[in-house]
Formats: C-alpha cells, structure tokens, sequence
C-alpha cells in the first residue's frame, strides 16, 4: 500500500524538471544525463520530501514515543509524517510572523512573501488532512483496538 497516494491529489502538480530529448532509454531515463542539469526544488518540496519519507537522520528522538508504541509500521508512518508536517506549518506560521513584523521590508515584497509562506501553508494543511484522513482510514481497514487508537490520536496529536 502507498502511502502518499492520498497526499499526491493534496498538492499541487509539477511538470518535469528536465525534458527527455532523444537520449532517453527504453526505460525513460536519460543514458547520460547532462552535468549541467541540476533540479531546483522548493524548500515545501525538500519538506514534503522528508515528511513522506519518513527518514529519521537527526530526528529519530522526535519519533521516539511513536518508535515505543506498539503500533503497526504502516500506522507509525503516518504518525511520522503527520508530525513533520505538523512541525513545517509550525516552522511556516513563525516565518510568517516574522515577515509581518519587519518593517524594513518593501511593501510589495513583503506582500509577495506572504502570499509565497500561504500558499506553503495551504499545501501543507491539504496534505495534513489527507495524512489524518488516510490514518484514521487505516486503523478502520486493520480494525486496532480501542486502545490502540487512543494511543494513535494522542500521537498523532503530539
């Protein structure tokens, strides 16, 4: 089962980073790929990333409780990624504040950021609710215990 499945009709669509010239293999990837082709990606993006993959480089106290629990892994994944997700509106709504605040930016720039961190935070809410939504779909589909889902709700909650 994949688990951003729900979350991939929660963001928005990007188009390619690179066009496939006449380079491209059987198989759609690029024999050689250019050295010059270096893909940007989003600070949202590099977020979502991490927040879907689950990774646990510097974070693996953050996940601890959830680690503890005794859960299933497809449960424990989304608790992860709702953190993350949960943790990046957090960081965005300070950014936020922080951009309201400074008067010594330009007014246009300061609107444009602003409208840039909302447009963040909506794409980040969206994928919050689809993770909740998946997770509360979840503990119907393998039918956990009482307990287990109160344990879920105060970890997703966290």
């Amino acid at each position: 089962m994949d688990l951003l499945d729900p979350l991939s009709s929660a963001l928005p669509s990007v188009a390619p980073l690179t066009p496939m010239g006449a380079k491209a293999m059987a198989g759609g990837a690029l024999a050689n790929p250019p050295s010059s082709a270096q893909p940007a990606i989003s600070s949202l993006g590099r977020a979502l990333f991490e927040a879907a993959s689950g990774t646990q480089s510097s974070a693996t106290g953050r996940y601890q409780d959830i680690e503890d629990s005794d859960l299933p892994e497809a449960v424990k994944n989304l608790l992860r990624m709702i953190r993350d997700l949960r943790a990046k509106l957090a960081q965005l709504m300070r950014e936020l504040r922080a951009v309201q605040a400074d008067d010594s930016m330009n007014p246009e720039a300061r609107r444009i950021r602003l409208q840039q961190i909302q447009a963040q935070m909506s794409a980040l809410n969206g994928a919050l609710i689809a993770a909740t939504q998946k997770l509360a779909a979840l503990m119907r589909d393998i039918r956990l215990g009482k307990e287990q889902q109160m344990a879920a709700a105060q970890l997703a909650l966290r």
